[in-house]
């Protein structure tokens, strides 16, 4: 944790960081992998992920015709053919790294929402409106 984080911390009520403690502070990557899986996206998702393993399927049947081919047309066929699905299911993962990430910076975004919140709750009215009305003076 770095200072910022310390002095929001120091500024919030007992029962402020209860509510902040329902937020953890670094996922595994398992769990990570796992909320991927849920919320709006889930369906989307979750049929990426039976796309990437037929493709890879694909790949490796594409992988055992290359050995069994005679032919140099052939050979290229499906060597070409195993490129093509390699480069599509490194696009995949790629995605799915995105969408972790996605997650990850929203889950965070949502905690500085949180304590945004929490210290606006926790600063009187009367501190802002003498501050906004120095301001206003030259």
């Amino acid at each position: 944790m770095n200072d910022i984080d310390n002095k929001i911390r120091e500024a919030l009520r007992a029962e402020d960081a209860a509510t902040l403690s329902q937020f953890p502070g670094d996922d595994s990557l398992s769990s990570t992998l796992f909320t991927v899986y849920q919320g709006q996206r889930r369906w989307i998702n979750s049929t990426a992920t039976v796309v990437t393993f037929l493709l890879f399927a694909l790949q490796i049947w594409c992988g055992v015709r290359f050995f069994q081919s005679e032919s140099t047309q052939a050979l290229i066929g499906w060597s070409t053919g195993f490129l093509t699905l390699f480069v599509w299911i490194v696009m995949m993962k790629l995605w799915f790294w995105l969408e972790m990430l996605r997650n990850s910076v929203t889950r965070e975004v949502k905690r500085l929402e949180l304590q945004v919140a929490l210290l606006n709750q926790a600063q009187p009215d009367d501190s802002l409106q003498s501050s906004k009305s120095d301001s206003d003076h030259p």
